[in-house]
C-alpha cells in the first residue's frame, strides 16, 4: 500500500478518533465516571498515537502522548476529572485537530510553538515538578538563561553488549529540561529475515530546551560518547531566530489582535469591506467577467476535491447492491434476447421492460442507502460546542440528542454543520437564562437543550428545542417597527413575528458582541437550508422556550414528482406535497377581492396560484381544455396550483441549475435561480424541465404564507 493511501485511512480514522474522544471527554467531565468510558477514551488516544507513529507523524506522536499520560492517570484513579483538566485535554485535541487537517491537505504537520505549548500544560496533570513549563509559561518566548540544543544520536548495533539502554539515555534527557521534538531514525533497520533482536538499529534527533549548560548534557553521555556517535549543538540563536520569523510572517492584524490593541471581531468587520481582487480586476478593464467566472469555477470544484470525504458503508449495504446488480444483468439480457427474437410478443417485451424497471428502482435505492448515515455523529459533535459556549457564558446548560440512528443524505449533513451550530448558539446565549434567573423564575439552575432527529412523511426533521426565555413577540415587533420593516398598526400573527428573526441582521439583543442574540446568523440558517431544498419555522413561547424546526429532503439526488405542462414547459412537483387533482369547473373557481382567486374543493376554500403567471412561463394563446388544479399542502398549509396539463408520474434526477440551461434563457434569468424553482431535471425525451420548490412558489405567491385567516 503506498504512503498517499496510508495517509488517507489515517485521516479518515483519525477524525472518527478525534470525535470519539471528544464525546468521552465531556461525559467525563459531565459525570459519567463509567469504566467502559473511561477506558474507551484511554484505548481512542492510544489507536491515535500508533496510528500517527505507523505513517511517521511525530509531531501528532508527540502530543498525543502527552493526551495519552494523562488519561493514563485518569484511568489508574491517579487523577481526577475536574473543568480545567478537560480544558486542557479539549485544547490539545484541538491542535490535534489541526495537524490531522494539515495531513488531509497534503502537508507534514510540525511540532510549533502551539503543540509545544499544550503539551506543556499537560505537564502539571502528569505529575512532574512544578517548575515545568506551564500553559502561561509562553514556551515560544524563552527566558534568557533557557539554551536550546540540537542532540543527535547514532549508536553501534552492539550497544546492549555494554549494558547500555539507549532508550534510558534519551528519557534522562528529557528530564532536563523540555523536549521540543524527538524523532527517531528507521532508515538502518535491516530487513525482517535479516533482524536480530539482540542489535540495535535506532538513531535520533532530538531538540531540547533546558537551564542546564552543555558540559551537564553531555555527561548524560559519559560513558558512550567514545564508542557511539553523539552530536550535540547549541542552537539557542537559531531557534530565537525562527520564533522573530514567525512573528515577522504573521500579518499586521494578527499581531494588532495579540498586542490587545484591537478585537479580532472588530477586524473581521474592517477585512470583510476589503474588494475581493477579481472584482478590482474586472472594474479596472484587465480581466473580462467570463474569464474570471470560469477561473471561480474551476476554484470551486478544486475546493469540492479538497473537502471530499469517504464514508464507512455497512456490508449489508453492499451486499444488497451487489445482488441488485446481479439481477440487473440478467434482466438485460433477457430484455436483448426478447428484442432480438421475431417471435416475440408485444405483452413478453412488456414484462421484460417492467422487470427491467422494477430492478432498476431497486438498484436506485441501493446505490442511494450508501450515501445515508447516522445523524449521531453530526449531533455528538455539539455536545464540545455548547460544553465551551456554556462555560464561557457563565451558565449550566446539559444537550440531550435524539433520534440519532435517523438516516440522512451525507451531503446533507455536511450542509447542516453550519446551520445547526447557529441555532445552537442563539439557544445557549440568548434562549437559556443565567442560572439566578431560572431560579428566580421557578426553574432549576441547568438549563435543558434537546438537539433530535426524526423522519415524517418522507422528510426529515430536525429540531433545536430549549427551555429558555423564550421569544417575547411584543420585543420583535417594535424593533421591527423601529427599524422600518412592519407599519405601525399593522397587526402580525405570532409566526410572522417570529419570522421577522430570519432577516439579515436583524436582532434584539441590547449588545452586538462575539455571542449575540436571536437573529444574528439566522439568515445564514434560511439561506443554507433552502438551498438544500429544506424549510425552516420557529416555535416559541414566551417564558417556556423556543424550538427551532429544520424539514429537508431524505435524499438531494432523486425524487419521486408529478409532471405537469404549463404553457409550454414541463414542471414536476414533488409528490409528497400533492393531496390531489381538482377539475377547475366554473362552480368551483370564485375571486375575492383583494385576495386573488381561490378554488373550492370539498366545501373549503382555499387560494389559488396560476403557475405560468408566478414563474413568467408564456401562456398558451389558446386556455387547455385539459387543466387541472393540484392541491398542494406545504408544512399544513393547503393552496392550488393551477396547471394546463396533467402528464403523470415519474421519478426525477434533481440537476443544479445554471444559466447554461435553455429555460433559463428562456426566461432571461442570467444570474439567480428563479424564485420557486428547486432545481431541473433531463426527461425521458431528453429535454429539460423544472423542478419545482412548493415553499418558495409559495412565498412567490402570497408574499407571506397563507394561514387560516387568509380569507378575513
Amino acid at each position: 500500500m503506498d504512503a498517499h493511501r496510508l495517509l488517507d485511512i489515517f485521516v479518515t480514522e483519525g477524525d472518527e478518533l478525534l470525535a470519539e474522544l471528544e464525546r468521552g471527554l465531556v461525559a467525563l467531565e459531565a459525570g459519567d465516571g463509567e469504566q467502559d468510558t473511561i477506558h474507551s477514551v484511554f484505548r481512542a488516544a492510544h489507536t491515535l498515537k500508533g496510528n500517527a507513529g505507523m505513517v511517521g507523524l511525530e509531531a501528532i506522536v508527540s502530543v498525543t502522548h502527552g493526551l495519552e499520560g494523562v488519561l493514563e492517570r485518569v484511568r489508574s484513579n491517579a487523577l481526577a476529572v475536574s473543568p480545567a483538566l478537560t480544558s486542557a485535554l479539549l485544547a490539545g485535541l484541538d491542535v490535534i485537530r489541526a495537524q490531522v487537517a494539515l495531513v488531509a491537505n497534503g502537508t507534514t504537520p510540525l511540532l510549533d510553538a502551539t503543540a509545544t505549548e499544550v503539551i506543556a500544560s499537560l505537564q502539571p496533570w502528569l505529575g512532574k515538578s512544578e517548575a515545568q513549563p506551564t500553559r502561561n509559561a509562553a514556551p515560544e518566548s524563552p527566558p534568557e538563561e533557557l539554551r536550546v540544543f540540537d542532540v543527535r544520536l547514532r549508536f553501534r548495533p552492539d550497544v546492549f553488549y555494554s549494558g547500555t539502554d539507549p532508550t534510558a539515555l534519551v528519557r534522562e534527557v528529557s528530564e532536563l529540561g523540555e523536549l521540543l521534538f524527538c524523532t527517531p531514525d528507521l532508515t538502518q533497520l535491516p530487513a525482517f529475515g535479516e533482524f536480530d533482536p539482540q542489535c540495535f538499529f535506532i538513531a535520533w534527533h532530538l531538540a531540547l530546551r533546558t537551564q542546564v549548560n552543555r558540559a551537564t548534557l553531555e555527561q548524560v553521555f559519559l560513558f558512550v560518547s567514545d564508542e557511539h556517535q553523539v552530536d550535540i549543538t547549541d542552537v539557542t540563536a537559531h531557534h530565537q531566530q525562527e520564533l522573530a520569523q514567525r512573528q515577522a510572517d504573521k500579518k499586521v492584524g494578527e499581531l494588532l489582535v495579540e498586542e490587545g490593541a484591537v478585537k479580532e471581531t472588530d477586524l473581521r468587520a474592517l477585512l470583510q469591506r476589503q474588494r475581493k481582487l477579481g472584482e478590482l480586476l474586472v472594474e479596472d478593464g484587465r480581466v473580462s467577467r467570463e474569464t474570471l467566472d470560469r477561473v471561480l469555477a474551476k476554484q470551486k470544484v478544486a475546493r469540492r476535491t479538497a473537502n471530499s470525504a469517504s464514508i464507512r458503508v455497512d456490508v449489508d449495504k453492499l451486499d444488497r447492491l451487489v445482488n441488485a446488480v446481479g439481477e440487473l444483468v440478467i434482466t438485460v439480457s433477457q430484455v436483448g434476447q426478447q428484442s432480438r427474437h421475431a417471435a416475440a410478443s408485444p405483452q413478453t417485451l412488456v414484462s421484460a421492460v417492467e422487470a427491467l424497471e422494477a430492478i432498476s428502482r431497486e438498484l436506485q435505492d441501493q446505490a442511494l442507502s450508501l450515501r445515508m448515515v447516522p445523524v449521531e455523529e453530526t449531533f455528538s459533535r455539539f455536545h464540545r460546542a455548547v460544553r465551551d459556549l456554556a462555560s464561557q457564558l457563565g451558565k449550566y446548560v446539559v444537550l440531550e440528542t435524539r433520534g440519532t440512528e435517523t438516516e440522512l443524505d451525507k451531503n446533507v449533513i455536511e450542509q447542516l454543520v453550519d446551520p445547526l451550530k447557529h441555532m445552537i448558539r442563539n439557544s445557549v446565549s440568548h434562549g437559556i437564562e443565567a442560572p439566578a434567573e431560572r431560579v428566580a423564575s421557578g426553574k432549576g439552575d441547568t438549563g435543558r437543550l434537546i438537539l433530535s432527529a426524526s423522519q415524517r412523511e418522507g422528510h426529515i426533521v430536525i429540531e433545536v428545542s430549549d427551555d429558555g426565555r423564550g421569544i417575547d413577540p411584543e420585543s420583535v415587533l417594535q424593533r421591527a417597527r423601529e427599524r422600518g420593516l412592519v407599519q405601525e398598526g399593522q397587526l402580525l400573527t405570532e409566526p410572522e413575528i417570529c419570522d421577522l428573526l430570519f432577516l439579515p441582521g436583524f436582532s434584539t439583543a441590547a449588545e452586538v458582541s462575539e455571542i449575540s442574540g436571536r437573529g444574528v446568523g439566522l439568515d445564514v440558517v434560511r439561506r443554507n437550508v433552502e438551498d438544500l431544498r429544506g424549510t425552516v419555522e420557529i416555535e416559541s413561547r414566551f417564558g417556556r422556550g423556543t424550538t427551532f424546526r429544520i424539514r429537508l429532503p431524505l435524499t438531494l439526488a432523486i425524487i419521486d414528482g408529478m409532471l405537469v405542462r404549463v404553457g409550454h414547459e414541463t414542471v414536476a412537483i414533488p409528490l409528497l406535497s400533492v393531496l390531489e387533482l381538482v377539475e377547475p369547473a366554473p362552480a368551483t373557481l370564485t375571486t375575492i377581492e383583494g385576495r386573488g382567486q381561490a378554488v373550492v374543493v370539498r366545501g373549503e376554500l382555499l387560494p389559488m396560484v396560476r403557475l405560468s403567471e408566478v414563474l413568467s412561463f408564456a401562456e398558451l394563446s389558446e386556455p387547455s381544455r385539459e387543466s387541472k388544479v393540484v392541491v398542494i399542502e406545504n408544512q399544513g398549509r393547503k393552496f392550488g396550483l393551477l396547471v394546463d396539463r396533467v402528464l403523470g408520474m415519474e421519478q426525477t434526477v434533481i440537476k443544479s441549475l445554471d444559466k447554461s440551461f435553455t429555460l433559463l434563457q428562456r426566461m432571461e434569468q442570467r444570474c439567480a435561480r428563479p424564485e420557486g424553482i428547486a432545481g431541473a431535471t433531463i426527461l425521458g425525451d431528453g429535454s429539460v424541465g423544472f423542478i419545482l420548490d412548493v415553499d418558495g412558489i409559495e412565498q412567490a405567491a402570497f408574499g407571506t404564507k397563507p394561514t387560516s385567516s387568509w380569507m378575513s
